[in-house]
């Protein structure tokens, strides 16, 4: 069955960071709680397709479902001390379902689209903004953009979420540190930043600059 709809694709920033700092087990941990915010974030007839990893796809008919989906997503992931924030991306176009998988240039799209997101960044072309109402949501645009075989240009827009809060990114691990509650601080060259706990610390501090990009 094919039909147009639009498609969301998310993943954690700095996941494989962090999973090589903490370990499988605490990478699991933190995907069993990223899923339950997903499932909690999802509106209207949004739907998981598929989780890989860390990587989950989204679907719905109606973009705007998949709009609130994502700003509710990113806001319980912002929320969330010691956690990774997202980066996503969202097309609309033609897909085919088959026995509940997506299939299509839709999808190729999508993917594109969250691999050039940056942390906390939900990326949107502009045929879903063309369908959303812009007296409910804003967007920033970037560009147009050439993808790896991708035929056509696509034209990005940031959406403009309200899920942002102040905090920290732990160098080493990535995990985003809510300022408000207990943190390891440490000044290095006039600067102070800010980890998870002394695991984190004792790292940096054995080579510093391996983690100041």
């Amino acid at each position: 069955m094919e039909k147009n709809a639009a498609v969301l694709m998310a993943d954690l920033s700095g996941y494989t960071a962090m999973t090589d700092i903490h370990g499988g087990a605490s990478a699991a941990m933190l995907v069993s709680k990223y899923m339950e915010f997903v499932s909690t974030a999802l509106c209207g007839d949004t739907k998981i397709v598929q989780r890989v990893g860390d990587q989950i796809v989204l679907f719905a008919e109606k973009p705007m479902d998949i709009i609130d989906t994502a700003c509710k997503l990113n806001s319980l992931a912002l929320a969330e001390h010691n956690f990774l924030s997202i980066h996503a991306g969202i097309h609309y176009g033609s897909v085919f379902i088959d026995s509940g998988s997506l299939f299509g240039s839709t999808i190729n799209v999508a993917s594109r689209i969250m691999n050039m997101a940056k942390q906390g960044q939900i990326l949107c072309s502009s045929t879903l903004v063309d369908l959303i109402d812009p007296n409910t949501y804003s967007f920033n645009h970037l560009g147009k953009f050439s993808f790896k075989n991708v035929m056509k240009e696509v034209v990005v827009y940031q959406l403009i979420t309200d899920g942002y809060r102040q905090f920290f990114i732990d160098p080493v691990c990535r995990m985003q540190i809510d300022p408000d509650k207990e943190s390891v601080v440490y000044n290095y060259r006039s600067q102070e930043y800010h980890f998870c706990g002394s695991h984190c610390l004792a790292i940096f501090k054995s080579n510093p600059d391996a983690f100041l990009t």
